[in-house]
């Protein structure tokens, strides 16, 4: 198995995801994923939770089936500011913070807009841990600069598997974004974006690119689930 920590999840509470908190968990178990993050759409997204989901995600157990369950959200990038639409308040009992940009929400620009967008993210917003599927097809983006920016400010670039698996041109994109993040150092993420629960842990496509571009082990933060845990305890601190 590729990744012991599987950080970008939805849940029902994104109404086109299929599975409950504990289904997830349970689906993780049984493939031996020992974490979780519960990332579900910010309220920017049509069919996204209102906010008071995110107030409250205090009531879940830190473990569930024996599984870590890490509260997160996917917030959504609002403009080529890096804005997002969480606010501190809103974060503040948040642990996993994937940002993202979405149709719905913002209109594709050009690639410096684009590239803005994630860099602005990275440098004003300390909450936020890594940016979701950047290498979709309509936001083009220069990849130099992101790794840069992420590696200097310690900050995750996301492969997402089911971009690698559904959206035209996501293969190619995360193929020359392993080579640069390989040629810079720069930490990675891989992610399923599971909406259903047994898609969990699930990287077969991100596991052929990794292969193909001989990416190092190290440089994939959630390969090690202990790893993810001891960092998110030292946000807290």
């Amino acid at each position: 198995m590729l990744i012991e920590a599987d950080l970008h999840c939805h849940s029902i509470a994104s109404s086109h995801a299929y599975s409950t908190v504990k289904e997830m968990a349970e689906a993780a178990a049984e493939k031996g994923v020992k974490a979780f993050a519960l990332t579900d759409h910010a309220p920017s997204m049509p069919d996204a939770p209102h906010v008071w989901h995110f107030h409250n995600l205090h009531v879940l157990p830190e473990e569930i089936c024996g599984v870590r369950v890490l509260k997160g959200v996917e917030a959504n990038i609002m403009s080529f500011d890096g804005n997002i639409d969480m606010t501190d308040f809103d974060l503040k009992d948040i642990e996993w913070v994937v940002a993202s940009c979405h149709i719905p929400v913002i209109k594709p620009g050009t690639v410096e807009e684009n590239t803005n967008a994630y860099i602005n993210l990275i440098k004003n917003n300390r909450a936020v841990d890594a940016i979701g599927h950047c290498t979709t097809r309509n936001y083009p983006v220069d990849f130099e600069k992101i790794a840069g920016v992420c590696k200097e400010y310690n900050r995750f670039i996301e492969i997402n598997e089911s971009s690698l698996t559904y959206k035209p041109g996501s293969r190619e994109n995360a193929f020359e974004l392993l080579k640069i993040c390989k040629k810079m150092e720069t930490n990675i993420v891989v992610n399923t974006d599971a909406h259903y629960c047994s898609l969990i842990g699930k990287t077969t496509v991100s596991e052929e690119l990794i292969k193909a571009v001989e990416f190092p082990e190290k440089l994939i933060f959630n390969a090690d689930a202990e790893r993810v845990i001891e960092y998110i305890s030292g946000k807290r601190n």
